[in-house]
Order: C-alpha cells, then sequence, then structure tokens
C-alpha cells in the first residue's frame, strides 16, 4: 500500500511540474503576441483537464476569465484582447523558483506546445523559443532541449522560410506529443519521437530493460514473456543493454519520472553511438 507521504510527494510534485507547463504554455500562446481563436480552445482544454491546478489562483483567474468569455458562445477581439493582457500579466508577475533542471526543461515544453497549439509557425514565435534557449544554455545536452536546439540552429542568424517553418512546427508536434488540431485533446503521447519499428527484431540472446506501465501486464510478466523468447532482461539502461522498451501508460511528463531518467539515458547512449533500439510496447507486442 502507498503511504501517505508518498502520496503526498506525488501530488506535490506533479502539482510543481503542471505550474511549469503553464508557465511555458502561455509564453508559448502569446509568443507571437496574438491570441487566435485555436489557441484560445487549446488552453481551455488543457486548464479544464489539470486537476493539480484547481487551487493554483492563476489558473482559477484564467478559468473565470474563459467561461465568462464562452457563455455566449462566441469570441470576440475585445474578449480575446483581455485574456491576452490576463496572460501577459501572470507571465511577467507569476513566482516560479527553479530548483532543478527538470522545471526548466517542462517550462520548455510547455512553450514549444503553445507554440505548436493552432499549427501555425510564425518567426516570432521561433525567435521568442531561440531567445528562451540562449538564456538556459546549460540545458542544451539535455534531452529534449538537445533536440530542439539541434532544430533551431540554422535560424538563429537567418529567417525561417515557409517549408522550414512547416517542417520545424511537425518536429515540435512530435517531441511535446501536440496534436490538438487533429484530436482536440491536449493529452500528449511525445515518446512515438524517440522510438523506432525495426522490421527485423529477434529476441534470443539480446538484453532488454523494460520500463514504464504495460498495458499486457507488470513488469515481471512482460519480462518473462521476452525470456520465454530467448532474451535476457535488465533492470537497468547502460551499454550492456540492446534494447529498451517503453510501457505503454507513460505519462506526458515522462523526463521528470523515475522511468523518464531510464528513457532519458537510452536515448543518450545511442545518440553517442551505442546501437541501443528504443521501441514501444504497442509495436513490440505487436511483434510477438
Amino acid at each position: 500500500m502507498q503511504n501517505s507521504t508518498t502520496t503526498n510527494f506525488n501530488l506535490a510534485s506533479n502539482k510543481r511540474k503542471a505550474v511549469y507547463s503553464l508557465a511555458g504554455i502561455l509564453q508559448g500562446l502569446v509568443s507571437d503576441q496574438q491570441l487566435n481563436e485555436a489557441e484560445f480552445l487549446f488552453l481551455d482544454t488543457w486548464l479544464r483537464s489539470q486537476k493539480h491546478l484547481r487551487d493554483d489562483p492563476d489558473c482559477i483567474d484564467l478559468l473565470d476569465l474563459v467561461t465568462d468569455i464562452l457563455k455566449d458562445g462566441k469570441i470576440d477581439a475585445d474578449e480575446m484582447e483581455d485574456l491576452t493582457t490576463l496572460i501577459t500579466d501572470i507571465i511577467e508577475h507569476k513566482v516560479v523558483t527553479n530548483e532543478k533542471d527538470s522545471d526548466l526543461v517542462n517550462e520548455c515544453l510547455g512553450i514549444v506546445s503553445g507554440i505548436a497549439a493552432d499549427d501555425i509557425l510564425k518567426e516570432e514565435e521561433v525567435n521568442y523559443l531561440i531567445n528562451w534557449l540562449s538564456d538556459n544554455e546549460h540545458l542544451f545536452d539535455t534531452y529534449p532541449i538537445s533536440a530542439i536546439v539541434e532544430a533551431l540552429q540554422p535560424y538563429t542568424e537567418r529567417e525561417i522560410t515557409t517549408k522550414e517553418a512547416a517542417e520545424l512546427l511537425a518536429l515540435f508536434k512530435q517531441i511535446t506529443g501536440t496534436q490538438f488540431m487533429e484530436t482536440g485533446s491536449t493529452d500528449v503521447h511525445p515518446l512515438h519521437f524517440v522510438a523506432v519499428e525495426p522490421e527485423d527484431f529477434n529476441h534470443d540472446g539480446l538484453r532488454i530493460c523494460f520500463t514504464g506501465t504495460f498495458d499486457k501486464g507488470t513488469r515481471k510478466e512482460v519480462e518473462a514473456i521476452a525470456q520465454a523468447l530467448g532474451a535476457t532482461t535488465k533492470k537497468d539502461v547502460s551499454k550492456s543493454i540492446d534494447c529498451v522498451i517503453i510501457g505503454t501508460q507513460v505519462s506526458p511528463d515522462w523526463i521528470s519520472t523515475s522511468y523518464g531518467r531510464k528513457i532519458q539515458k537510452a536515448i543518450e547512449l545511442r545518440d553517442s553511438g551505442h546501437p541501443l533500439v528504443i521501441m514501444t510496447e504497442k509495436y513490440w507486442t505487436g511483434l510477438l
């Protein structure tokens, strides 16, 4: 049974992640100095899904204004300007003290999610993100910041073309898992970006690390399946493994979780040249 200390820690941790995500999303939404209807709807949907922010005064103020705006079923220019003003005020005055790099990672992912919410990427948004990253250079080697920095590098000294903006937007959506315009949901599944789908996969002799929570069973149960097929299972990610399989029930803020650190280490090993396969549970079960 989970004790109250652990429960309270998880609640505080989840609220902290939500607060930094909110701070980032608000910046992303108004990074071009405008707020459109798609971004408005994204904010409304996201706020209403955040149970950990129900007592956050800024979240309450935002929801109250959004509710008022939606009363007549229309969103006019004056209402959008009022909301933009409130968001700008929250960004300027919200007190958030960064105690660890994961706070900044959550804020950055929030910014990128806000920017990508309406499926439109503008020069002003790209410049805002570049400036934010330049203030946090110590994160450049941290995934997924490293992938964002690499993608933005060509545009630090020149304007982005229409084709490049579309490609960069697609990358942002992959990294954050943001698919609001396609699904109408703010639920995200960002790990599809880091996983691969090998055509040839033989369990015999492979060293596999399972991480996360699985639809197919407990950790021991999925390990037993792999072992029956000839694989050896390991608890930790290191150069002595060949494959990492990620459970389907992964949190959107995976990078701040214990299993998220395993995934991040696997990405770093793979990017450094170690022949490591990262795979989702869904694809792995399709190979059985």
